[in-house]
Formats: structure tokens, sequence, C-alpha cells
């Protein structure tokens, strides 16, 4: 059985080679590290948890990109640059082979976005991945929920249901190209950054698109009108309120539209959200949700 220290000694110097560059100056081993950094730091957490967020047959390798993945997503929803993370796991696993893989897609996440590792923590208990991100911003601003304004475009990148069908097709054994959208979904930093500029108002969809976008109308303090025909969908219409997704769900001004990404709506002084369909569909905004009975 693998040690702690051992175990330590795995993830040592993962994304060393960008310490200078991330602002570490104090890396791992002592209580803290310490980041020096010109810029604010922006920091989120996420929890992934043995069948909730991945499946209990899942192996370490999915495991540990998908926990770290699903963590940076918010850094780009806000436009932010990522710098750095924490990593804490929790596992009952005994065999050196599991942890040897977790780390291996640990190293190739951070290699894949010049990021390092910074701290952590090993537990033993039922498994569960804690992951801290920091980052800062590209620019001095940042996308933040609040913001959409009335006569907004809302716009989304990719199709939606592409995590939902990769899940499903993972389950009942299904080859096919979408089980990567579930299991190593990619954040969209360059979107992000390329947004930066013109976007009101920002989400990533990780519960879905309507129950996502719900949340930042909220914030924005305004409603919408979604034309449900315009939105790109891999299934069926379901796959509006199907989560892990992981695409940034934006606002921005008539004028900067450009094509590039898909209009589903426009963002509405009166609150709430509508739906126009000529194909007869019917939704309703359902969404995941951790504590729902």
């Amino acid at each position: 059985m693998i040690s702690e220290f051992e175990l330590i000694n795995l993830f040592k110097d993962i994304g060393s080679e960008y310490y200078k560059e991330n602002g570490v100056i104090i890396p791992p081993g002592d209580d803290c590290a310490i980041l020096d950094l010109s810029d604010p730091l922006i920091t989120s957490v996420d929890s992934s948890v043995i069948g909730v967020h991945f499946p209990k047959d899942a192996n370490a390798n999915d495991i540990a990109y998908r926990s770290i993945a699903i963590a940076l997503s918010d850094l780009a929803a806000m436009g932010c640059k990522p710098r750095a993370f924490s990593l804490s796991v929790t596992s009952n696993e005994k065999n050196e082979s599991w942890y040897k893989d977790f780390s291996k897609a640990t190293r190739e996440i951070a290699d894949e976005f010049k990021i390092s590792l910074i701290g952590g923590d090993f537990t033993k208990g039922p498994l569960n991945i804690n992951v801290i991100v920091y980052g800062t911003p590209y620019k001095s601003k940042v996308l933040k929920r609040s913001g959409a304004k009335p006569g907004d475009y809302i716009c989304i990148s990719s199709e939606v249901g592409r995590a939902a069908k990769g899940l499903s097709d993972l389950l009942s054994k299904n080859n096919s190209k979408y089980i990567d959208d579930y299991l190593r979904p990619k954040p969209k930093f360059e979107l992000g950054k390329s947004i930066l500029e013109y976007a009101t108002a920002c989400i990533d969809t990780s519960d879905g698109l309507l129950a996502d976008l719900e949340k930042m109308l909220t914030a924005s303090e305004c409603g919408a009108i979604i034309q449900l025909d315009d939105i790109p969908i891999t299934t069926g219409i379901d796959d509006i309120n199907a989560g892990d997704d992981y695409d940034l769900c934006f606002t921005v001004p008539k004028h900067f539209y450009n094509n590039s990404h898909y209009k589903i709506g426009e963002v509405t002084f009166e609150k709430g959200i509508k739906f126009n369909s000529s194909k007869g569909y019917d939704v309703s905004i359902i969404g995941y949700e951790h504590f729902k009975k």
C-alpha cells in the first residue's frame, strides 16, 4: 500500500516549470505556498464526488482530468487566465497504479494550460476530489453574471447536450465521440478571452443551459425571450436542461454580434424566461440541483 509521503512525491513539482510566469515565489513544501502577482487574484473551488460527478467505474486518468477541468471552467467564465490550483484527494484506493494514473492526468492538464499545482492534501475515505483554482484577469475587466442589459443578444458557442450524450454512451458501453465531452471537458479560456471586451455578462453551463441562464438573468435583474428552434441540440430538446457541457452562455450588445456564435435569444426588461418555437417545443427549466429531493 502506498504511503502518504509517497503520494506527495508523485505530485511534487507538477507545473513547477510555470512557477515564475504564474507568480509562485514559495512553492509547495512549506505550510503554505505564496503567489506574488500584480493583478487581482481570482479563485474558485469545486468538489467532485464518486457516483455524482463521475461514474463509479471511471478510471483515475479521467477522474483527475475532469475534476480539474470543471473547476477551471469557472475562471474561463470570468474571462480570466488560469495560474495555479490546489488539489485535495480523499480515497480508499490502495493500488499504487491508481494514484500514478491520477498524477499523470493531473500533470497532463497542468501542462495543457500551463498552470502550477501549489498545494493539496490526501485523506482516506469515499472518493472525493476538491480543486481550488487561481487566476488573474486578462485585462482590467472580468466577466460577471450580472451586467446583461435589455436588448442584448444571448449566445452560446456549441451544441448543448454533448456531455449528456457522452455519459449515456459511456454507461451503455457505446463508444462514441461524445464520451470525451463528458469525461474531458475543455474550459473555454480562449472564448472567455475573445468576448471579454464586449460581453456584458457570462456564466458557464455546468448545471444545464436554462438553469444557468436563469442564474445569470437573476443576477442581472432581467428576463429573456429564448428562441428554442435556434438552440443547437445533440439528441433532443431536453438537452437544454442537461448539465456538464461547460460551454459559456453570455450576452452581447446587438451591434457587437458577429455570427461567430449561436444567438439563442434576447434579454428583456420583463423578468422571467419566455420561450418561442415554431416546432412545438414545450420546455420547463429543470437543471441540476445537489440537494433536490
